[in-house]
């Protein structure tokens, strides 16, 4: 019996351990200027940069994302939305795709019904002691996913970070997400000029 009981508490103790381990190893991607922790399957890709120190991760066939360090970072804000009516568009005869296009607008309040057809949602947290803007779609799959900072080394900084895909897959937006938050940067020249 006491063997039993021995083996029992060695079983449980063995599947215990097993089923606190993370079952998706991550591994940290030193790019220099930051370091993030990702997915391990996850791959560095350099890229050539004009004005500023770019590159992407290959997350798979399908995903990829980008990021783009320097004075000119997008800040991943989504384009001003305009609504104009069936009738309007039929009148002036003007390419649809540039607009969301309702039956009538009896009530007109831009920002509200603009705002219904968003395709990201935006949220504010601190990373690495930094204000940062996050940005995930609405509807899984169809919009931007990723993070964008003002200001890397202080407010007189001109130095700005913004790291993104579109249209990612759920499990690659809920990734990043959880990426983002791992983010850490380390001040360094940038070409010439010290930041």
């Amino acid at each position: 019996m006491k063997q039993f009981i021995k083996l029992f508490h060695i079983s449980a103790l063995t599947i215990l351990v097993t089923g606190c381990k993370d079952p998706s190893p991550t591994k940290t991607m030193d790019f220099g200027l930051f370091t993030i922790e990702v997915p391990y399957k996850w791959q560095q890709v350099k890229q050539d940069g004009i004005d500023s120190y770019v590159g992407a991760i290959a997350v798979d066939n399908t995903d990829t994302l980008y990021f783009d360090l320097g004075m000119y970072s997008n800040t991943l804000t989504e384009h001003n939305i305009e609504i104009i009516t069936r009738q309007m568009m039929e009148e002036s005869a003007t390419d649809s795709s540039d607009y969301i296009i309702v039956k009538d607008m009896p009530i007109l309040d831009l920002d509200l019904d603009a705002d219904l057809y968003r395709k990201q949602n935006v949220s504010w947290d601190t990373i690495d002691n930094r204000r940062a803007k996050i940005v995930f779609p609405r509807m899984s799959g169809k919009g931007m996913t990723g993070v964008y900072i003002g200001s890397l080394w202080g407010n007189a900084s001109k130095v700005r970070f913004n790291l993104c895909g579109v249209d990612l897959k759920t499990r690659t937006e809920q990734d990043l997400l959880k990426a983002i938050k791992t983010l850490r940067f380390h001040k360094r020249n940038i070409g010439n000029e010290e930041n």
